[in-house]
């Protein structure tokens, strides 16, 4: 997809907090001494976004069904 104007600011944004996000968490010491690509397939593994959405947004408490 082509980004135009501010989208492509905007895109370029989100990969830089990501990548200060993985870094930052690379001193935390469930992640220490990993690389960047091997703490992305651990947050891969060990959590999953519907049950993040439930558990902070009570999307079933809304009847709202859950992005899958």
């Amino acid at each position: 997809m082509r980004l135009r104007g501010n989208g492509l600011y905007a895109g370029l944004l989100i990969k830089i907090v990501a990548y200060l996000f993985v870094m930052a968490l690379q001193y935390s010491p469930g992640f220490r001494h990993r690389s960047p690509t091997q703490i992305m397939r651990q947050l891969r593994r060990e959590f999953d976004l519907e049950s993040l959405l439930n558990e902070h947004f009570h999307l079933d408490f809304l009847r709202i069904p859950a992005i899958s």
